[in-house]
């Protein structure tokens, strides 16, 4: 065994009991997946959502798989935990729909702000629609 199976504690009691390695992910990708429901449903909800809260799951997640990563090379996985990466990559890709959706609406929001607060802001001395007005 690499000194990075024993790094981690779950790995290490496994890794004595003789267990594969490939049973301590499975918790953690499940963690994964339902951090990402829970998000993906707070976003759809459409009302306050804790992005901190989720990111900092979700990076801990990240963190632990990371971690798990060397102990799992070359070993086959085995269809439970195939199975469950893959469900974890299509949350991850709506998750990662949803938050561009959110990114893009908050993008439009904040350019009509902008605008208005600059519109506010000037007399049309400066601006070219006073220019193109007169021509029409």
């Amino acid at each position: 065994m690499s000194a990075a199976v024993f790094r981690h504690p779950n790995l290490a009691a496994q890794a004595a009991r003789g267990q594969s390695p490939a049973v301590a992910i499975l918790p953690v990708v499940d963690r994964l997946r339902r951090t990402l429901d829970e998000e993906n449903q707070d976003i759809g909800r459409r009302g306050g959502v804790d992005y901190a809260a989720y990111t900092l799951s979700k990076s801990q997640g990240l963190l632990e798989l990371k971690r798990l990563g060397p102990a799992l090379a070359g070993r086959p996985a085995g269809p439970a935990l195939r199975a469950a990466l893959e469900d974890l990559r299509v949350k991850l890709e709506t998750n990662r729909r949803l938050l561009r959706a959110q990114l893009q609406a908050a993008q439009a929001i904040s350019d009509i702000i902008a605008r208005a607060i600059r519109d506010s802001q000037s007399d049309g001395t400066y601006t070219a629609r006073v220019w193109l007005d007169r021509d029409e």
